[in-house]
């Protein structure tokens, strides 16, 4: 990479939040209504955020939230970059490549965060700064119907379905938690994030009901919920309305097969859009008719190791991995070099070394493979990267995570 123009990047202030948000309007493209704004601004530590600057004006900006993010086996603190724009008069001036450089820098120099995370909205864009795709999602279309599960999808005859206030995010957080306990990708919530994740602002309805919320429990508590809005619409044959999903989230299957058979035959609507569903949700293998329904495989987050050691070291393997990485990181230096990676479902340790490298690999696909969700033996098959046959299969089985990594917001 070359070096990149000479743009002064300083630290943001709360003075700078004006020119913070005309740049991420311009950058796309909309005018954010000011009640989403006051709700971003209490999400925002403006010290986190960082600006390159043309004399005194402000051309571009990229920040971050500070996450703790599960991976497998636990959780690590990360950085959540967002908010990533640059103004129109200023694009492919490395204006970005300057901001991405000094925000990886400075997260290594604080030391907090050894992950950043992202979701991209140009994926074309990131990879050049060490960002590979960590996680991928479902998004379904699925047409009404009593019949849309076949007869054999889990039922659990102690589940019931209860409608609840769509903002008592307390009684559906530990759902949640759980979840992430096991799933890697999905950030903590406090009230704060809670808060933004039950927001529904009149402004972006879009035609569609308030917000709601329907819980599967049973006599010991909640095991899932769903957070939906319905969109009234009648033609020909009546009903054609719409049911948007925004989260659905359960425990086990049967309590998700319980959510799904109430999201998909709402009286008077016509189909059910559940936008973000894991790459290895069953809902798939549970309908009758999937030639019904419309699918698409979309790629989510992005994830790039910014402190290699610790982060290879926070996480857990699925199996034994003794493996030397030899990592290519132009952006990043001290990542660079030959790493010995010992460690198992219990541990890990990293540290440099002399030795040959079994498996040679970019930052890129480093990130990648790290939430466990894409394997090393994928990109090898892509010629992204190389290394010894039997230690890739070796060191590739060890990363992968039995469940798929799965963001449900968007930051």
């Amino acid at each position: 990479m070359s070096a990149p123009a000479p743009w002064a990047v300083r630290r943001l202030t709360d003075e700078d939040w004006p020119a913070f948000v005309d740049i991420d309007q311009h950058a796309f493209g909309a005018t954010t209504p000011p009640e989403y704004l006051d709700v971003e601004r209490g999400l925002q530590d403006m010290s986190r955020g960082l600006g390159a600057f043309d004399g005194d004006v402000l051309a571009g900006i990229t920040t971050s939230y500070a996450f703790d993010v599960s991976v497998p086996g636990g959780s690590t603190p990360a950085a959540g970059v967002t908010w990533v724009g640059v103004l129109p008069t200023y694009r492919r001036r490395r204006v970005l490549s300057t901001l991405m450089a000094a925000q990886l820098t400075g997260l290594h120099e604080e030391g907090r965060e050894p992950v950043a995370v992202l979701w991209a909205s140009e994926p074309q864009i990131y990879g050049r700064f060490g960002y590979g795709l960590a996680s991928r999602y479902w998004s379904h279309v699925v047409p009404r119907g009593t019949d849309t599960l076949v007869a054999d999808a889990p039922r659990d005859p102690s589940l019931r379905l209860r409608l609840v206030a769509p903002d008592d995010w307390a009684l559906t957080a530990p759902v949640y938690d759980a979840v992430r306990a096991r799933r890697a990708g999905l950030p903590a919530r406090d009230e704060t994030w809670w808060r933004r994740a039950v927001l529904d602002l009149p402004t972006f309805r879009e035609g569609k009901s308030a917000l709601r919320c329907v819980v599967a429990e049973d006599a010991d508590g909640v095991r899932g919920y769903a957070r939906y809005a319905t969109k009234q619409s009648f033609g020909d044959d009546f009903g054609q309305g719409k049911v948007d999903v925004r989260e659905t989230v359960a425990v086990d299957p049967a309590a998700a097969a319980e959510l799904y058979r109430y999201l998909f035959d709402l009286d008077l609507m016509g189909t059910t859009h559940l936008w973000n569903l894991p790459a290895d949700d069953p809902l798939p293998l549970w309908l009758a008719n999937p030639r019904r329904t419309r699918s698409t495989w979309n790629d989510q987050l992005y994830a790039r190791v910014v402190d290699l050691p610790e982060a290879l070291t926070v996480r857990r393997y699925a199996g034994d991995v003794a493996v030397v990485l030899e990592v290519a990181d132009e952006l990043c230096p001290w990542n660079a070099g030959r790493w010995r990676l010992e460690g198992g479902t219990d541990g890990a340790t990293c540290a440099r070394t002399d030795k040959e490298a079994d498996v040679t690999l970019s930052a890129r696909d480093l990130g990648a493979v790290y939430l466990g969700g894409t394997t090393l033996l994928e990109l090898a098959a892509a010629g992204r990267l190389t290394g010894d046959a039997d230690a890739l299969r070796a060191a590739s089985a060890a990363f992968q995570h039995t469940a798929a990594p799965w963001c449900p917001q968007v930051f």
